[in-house]
């Protein structure tokens, strides 16, 4: 934190203020550009052979090529890009924003140095919305603008899906995971820390309790149907004067048991 602080002093005049609008306004012009000329965008894809060619604008245009051809899909992704981002830097603030974004950007182009790397950024604009369920989990939105789902299983099922493209992708395709989840280990690596000390803790007294729990006896039985205090916490229990030895029996069977 000290580190940043330093830097936003040094360079924060540098930082681009609003850069996920211009993110979007990009992305939709190529957009629209694609429609008339469908090979437009083919241009602009950052791959190792078009880098090594010296077509070093690609490093650049990689950022502008939307990943929907459909327009209504794509108008749902720029739109939940914009939220997210917008939010993110009014967290953070522009400097902080913008140096989250290059951390990723610079690890995203060093990709492209693998033989036969093509690289698509998608795991770079993804990592903002990491970022963006990190800390802001309980953020609700309208998933296709119906079902009311909070980001934090999103962000979950982002990271399964970084998972399953690390695990069953091509070495460029893990190299572009890698790169798109450093900036968020860099920025969030104590909360990290913390919060797996603190599940740790939480299971260990978990596991003591539950310990605690099958090595103490019950202290209700039911003589009917055996559920005890241990098996469901909510239960009540009675004793029955009539029966022999005043048996204890549950909610359930104490107006309704045969005497003993």
């Amino acid at each position: 934190m000290k580190l940043l602080n330093r830097l936003e002093r040094k360079f924060g005049d540098l930082a681009i203020p609003n850069l996920t609008l211009y993110l979007i306004g990009f992305q939709a012009f190529t957009w629209a550009l694609s429609q008339a000329r469908p090979d437009f965008a083919l241009k602009l894809i950052l791959t190792h052979d078009g880098l090594m060619k010296g077509e070093v604008w690609r490093l650049l245009t990689v950022l502008f090529v939307p990943r929907q051809t459909n327009l209504l899909f794509l108008a749902m992704i720029l739109y939940f890009f914009f939220m997210i981002g917008t939010m993110l830097e009014s967290q953070w603030g522009t400097f902080r924003y913008n140096l989250y974004f290059f951390i990723g950007y610079v690890a995203t182009m060093l990709v492209a140095l693998i033989p036969g790397a093509t690289v698509s950024g998608t795991f770079l604009i993804e990592s903002i919305f990491l970022a963006f369920a990190w800390l802001f989990p309980e953020f609700q939105i309208l998933l296709f603008f119906i079902l009311p789902v909070k980001v934090k299983w999103l962000g979950l099922a982002a990271w399964i899906g970084y998972l399953i493209a690390f695990l069953m992708g091509e070495w460029p395709v893990r190299a572009e995971v890698a790169a798109g989840t450093l900036n968020f280990l860099i920025f969030f690596h104590d909360d990290l820390w913390q919060w797996m000390r603190t599940s740790r803790r939480k299971f260990k007294g978990q596991m003591v309790r539950a310990r605690e729990s099958e090595a103490k006896p019950p202290m209700h039985v039911c003589a009917e149907c055996g559920v005890t205090d241990q098996s469901d916490r909510k239960m009540e229990f009675r004793y029955c004067p009539l029966c022999a030895g005043t048996p204890a029996y549950c909610i359930n069977h104490i107006q309704n048991h045969k005497h003993r």
